[in-house]
């Protein structure tokens, strides 16, 4: 889900293949279909579009083929698709195993959390001409680390929630590591997140949403 800056919720609906708002008022009504792939994840962007993360369900999760889609797509608030991120520079090379989370930083960035496995998950950097810019962690770092969440602030520092060693991480505009924001001494699975200012809250494998204060 994602709250647009009229208030207006818009929510993912994996079972209808489509995007539904949800007014201030509360009433919740379909606004496009996403033409039969899954959407996933979903922010709004700078421009006053949509960012959605877009998978097919007719070949395996991680072992995309040949037909196989597995895109990030921007859009318009009425469903009008402006462009779509797929492959690499050379039109061939995947961006994508499957894109589950997305969000725009505030260097106009596009921050896609990229799974490559149940247990694995990456963050995917790309510029918002498309050019892919870096994958964190680094390569023969991924084993056994899974990002499930992201946000960035006003700095366009980036902030990740690793669950399987139980962290909270912050990187750089660049993707490179700063510093742990939280441990497993104090969080649990970290999933959830959101940042307004200087107030982050995380929801953990306890079931909880903990409140941090938040120093960049």
């Amino acid at each position: 889900m994602c709250v647009t800056d009229n208030k207006e919720v818009y929510v993912t609906d994996w079972e209808n293949k489509s995007i539904s708002c949800l007014s201030p008022s509360g009433s919740v009504s379909p606004v496009f279909s996403s033409n039969l792939l899954i959407p996933m994840g979903i922010c709004q962007t700078m421009d006053g579009g949509l960012l959605i993360t877009l998978a097919d369900s007719k070949s395996g999760s991680y072992q995309p083929i040949s037909y196989s889609r597995r895109l990030v797509r921007h859009m318009t608030l009425r469903g009008d698709v402006i462009r779509e991120y797929e492959y690499k520079e050379d039109g061939q090379s995947r961006l994508f195993t499957l894109p589950r989370r997305v969000t725009q930083n505030g260097n106009t960035d596009i921050c896609v959390i990229n799974w490559t496995s149940k247990t694995i998950g990456e963050l995917v950097i790309l510029s918002f001409s498309g050019c892919l810019k870096f994958v964190y962690p680094k390569k023969n770092q991924r084993n056994n680390f899974s990002i499930w969440n992201i946000v960035c602030d006003a700095h366009c520092n980036i902030i990740v929630s690793e669950i399987l060693n139980s962290s909270v991480q912050l990187l750089s505009a660049e993707g490179e590591f700063l510093r742990y924001l939280l441990t497993e001494n104090q969080i649990y699975r970290p999933t959830s997140m959101s940042l307004c200012k200087s107030t982050l809250w995380v929801s953990d494998g306890h079931g909880c949403v903990k409140v941090y204060q938040y120093k960049s």
